[in-house]
């Protein structure tokens, strides 16, 4: 079989620009931090944004659970929940859209307080009326 010149280093010259174009890519993730910072258990935390959402079935006092998503659409972010009691309590949180990453803190407790602490880039406009 006749050797070609060059061939064998023209492929490894396209696999290695392959794996440093691979290297080179990851997806824009928001890694977030559910927290109970009151004294009761939390029972089922649903976290929502746009096109999905997490759960979390229960949430000691102190507890925080941590969980890495990436935004697939643009919209606002929601939270709802139990206390001990079993009332419920929701609440809204930041606009949020594709290609956004960083971190999110969701600081809850037993009266329904919800805090929202986002540290996302880059930044996005809420639209009027959101």
């Amino acid at each position: 079989m006749p050797k070609v010149p060059g061939l064998c280093s023209c492929f490894s010259l396209v696999g290695l620009a392959t794996i440093v174009l691979l290297a080179g890519c990851r997806s824009a993730l928001v890694d977030t931090s559910v927290i109970n910072s009151g004294t009761t258990v939390l029972h089922n935390i649903e976290v929502d944004y746009p096109s999905a959402s997490f759960g979390i079935s229960s949430l000691a006092p102190g507890e925080t659970f941590h969980y890495r998503f990436q935004i697939q659409d643009a919209g606002r972010m929601k939270v709802e929940f139990s206390d001990s009691s079993e009332n419920p309590h929701s609440g809204k949180g930041p606009y949020v859209a594709q290609g956004q990453q960083g971190t999110l803190t969701i600081t809850l407790d037993g009266s329904g307080k919800n805090d929202w602490a986002p540290h996302l880039q880059p930044a996005v406009p809420t639209p009027a009326g959101e």
